[in-house]
């Protein structure tokens, strides 16, 4: 799916779209978290690098995890009373360097996917896991004018 309204969302990267948009972000260890308010039609994607900010900070941002629950609800002006509304998907969380990290210690892919269930529990968000953790990449779009998210892999690299 390409279009002139594609949005691709960097490392780091939170944006916002409506309808007629394509969010998208390509993903390895990063978690992308997806909120859908489709009363709205508003839709917001974050690609988080790490689990947890070393310190709290009300930079608008998914560098971390911790950052980047706060910075969706921030950008889609999202209340306490509206969280029943939202739907929440992620995804990602690869193992990008199974050949380098050893067996028995998680790997920051599985504290990203862990970080994402903490905050996203923490500020009473329902979710949902689309397709997590193992040796692939993958990528997440997100149909501003269906609502429809959906994720593709990439086979591993040898």
């Amino acid at each position: 799916m390409r279009n002139e309204n594609d949005i691709h969302v960097k490392i780091g990267e939170v944006k916002i779209g409506h309808s007629g948009d394509v969010l998208k972000a390509t993903l390895g260890s990063c978690v992308g978290i997806v909120f859908s308010w489709r009363r709205k039609s508003l839709f917001g994607l974050a690609h988080c690098l790490l689990p947890d900010a070393p310190e709290a900070t009300f930079v608008v941002s998914a560098k971390f995890v911790s950052q980047a629950v706060p910075s969706l609800m921030i950008l889609l002006k999202i209340k306490p009373e509206d969280i029943k509304e939202i739907e929440v998907f992620y995804a990602g969380g690869g193992n990008m360097m199974s050949q380098l990290s050893k067996r028995n210690v998680d790997h920051i892919g599985l504290l990203n996917i862990a970080a994402a269930k903490k905050y996203l529990s923490a500020y009473g968000f329902k979710y949902k896991e689309l397709d997590v953790g193992g040796e692939v990449g993958r990528q997440i779009f997100v149909d501003c004018s269906t609502g429809e998210v959906f994720v593709n892999r990439f086979e591993k690299a040898i």
